[in-house]
């Protein structure tokens, strides 16, 4: 009986080594073409340097910072996201943008070129981009045709559901001067400093600005800036140094003074 136990026990072994075996036989391999990078030479390339990568079939191109911790910045125009970079086993990049999810992708070397393909199991890659004008450091500012908005920065859908019918809170970044404002549905706003009433307009531009013309000064246009579960006032200044000008605290519907 005891016999009987075993070689029933072996046989069902067996029988699941035998369809893992299959199994792992028809999973087709995926071939890599001559040039790819592995996942050392690949760290070797990309780490602590910033590049321009020309997207197939269009005009613009993005730029990407590598920094040696992982980290990894991308820059589209003049808006920027962060994100994590890795490399896999097999030999490919991998970066995870903050709202996005990106597959990795084959780095094959031609010249001083690298060029990106989505792999494919019937060996018909996809090429996607190419990454080229590698540069030591973070030199995201200095390969950009136009100031870099910090991460964060909102749209101008995003600022008009934030201010647009509620009272906002609001302190100065300089002196600490707490004001609140009304931001009417119509364009018109009502404020309260130090216990002064003023009456302006504001509205929000097409390149993402929130504009305010208070009595008789001049318009102000500055961007916002989502900094964890803070939204902040920047000017923005060409060398990309902006300079924070406002802090705001509450939002609150309807007009509450």
């Amino acid at each position: 009986m005891r016999f009987l136990r075993v070689a029933l026990i072996i046989s069902v072994v067996t029988l699941f080594l035998s369809a893992e075996q299959f199994a792992m036989a028809e999973k087709p391999q995926i071939v890599l073409p001559g040039g790819a990078l592995n996942a050392q030479q690949i760290k070797q390339q990309f780490t602590g340097q910033t590049v321009a990568a020309k997207i197939a079939g269009k005009k613009r191109a993005e730029l990407y910072f590598f920094a040696e911790e992982g980290k990894v910045t991308e820059v589209r125009g003049n808006r920027q996201k962060i994100g994590k970079w890795s490399t896999r086993e097999d030999g490919r990049l991998c970066i995870d943008l903050v709202g996005e999810h990106r597959d990795c992708r084959m780095i094959i070397k031609e010249g001083d070129q690298y060029h990106q393909y989505a792999a494919k199991k019937d060996g018909n890659h996809k090429y996607e981009q190419t990454y080229s004008n590698f540069l030591q450091g973070n030199q995201l500012q200095k390969m950009s045709k136009n100031p870099l908005l910090p991460p964060g920065t909102l749209r101008d859908k995003q600022i008009i559901q934030l201010f647009a019918g509620n009272t906002v809170e609001s302190v100065t970044a300089s002196q600490g001067r707490v004001s609140l404002t009304h931001y009417a549905l119509d364009g018109t706003l009502e404020q309260v400093k130090d216990g002064v009433h003023r009456n302006g307009t504001w509205r929000v531009s097409k390149n993402d600005r929130i504009c305010l013309q208070m009595e008789n000064l001049r318009e102000k246009c500055r961007i916002i800036v989502k900094e964890g579960d803070e939204y902040k006032k920047y000017i923005v200044k060409k060398n990309g140094h902006h300079q924070h000008s406002v802090s705001y605290r509450n939002f609150v519907p309807g007009k509450q003074f």
